[in-house]
């Protein structure tokens, strides 16, 4: 069995890069998501993880506090001891994977949206039926 996957769209916040003691890039941060219930008022979740090596050298590099990120990763629990004796279960996301969000269409140059393809939709014809007058000699009719 493998721990569960999560992939989540947000924004990068208490972001944080450090060298641990034996040399290894290590990056954390909380990743915000935010979305309206049906009152229209903002709820927001924010999830805690971390990058490695690389990946944290990465996320280092090209996102701030504030940038948008998609972040694919596996929630695990850390379990450590405080000094008093108490065992505290931490839920916690590694991110393997932190990647750029998609441009939108708005933010390509006027010159690139031109060379797009325009498709044709033809607006749909409104059919009106005829409604025949009203038969008053009924001998007339062939059947």
């Amino acid at each position: 069995m493998s721990l569960p996957t999560i992939s989540v769209f947000g924004v990068i916040k208490r972001m944080e890069y450090k060298q641990t003691a034996t040399g290894k890039a290590l990056c954390k941060f909380q990743i915000e998501c935010a979305e309206k219930n049906a009152k229209g008022e903002w709820t927001n979740l924010y999830l805690s993880g971390e990058t490695w090596e690389k990946q944290a050298d990465f996320v280092n590099s090209y996102f701030r506090d504030g940038s948008v990120a998609i972040v694919t990763g596996k929630l695990y629990t850390n379990v450590y001891e405080k000094q008093d004796g108490t065992k505290v279960y931490e839920n916690k996301l590694l991110f393997p994977n932190v990647s750029f969000p998609p441009k939108e269409r708005a933010e390509q140059p006027q010159a690139q949206q031109e060379q797009q393809p325009q498709h044709y939709r033809p607006k749909p014809e409104i059919v009106r039926e005829t409604i025949p007058a009203p038969i008053d000699d009924l001998d007339s009719l062939p059947f």
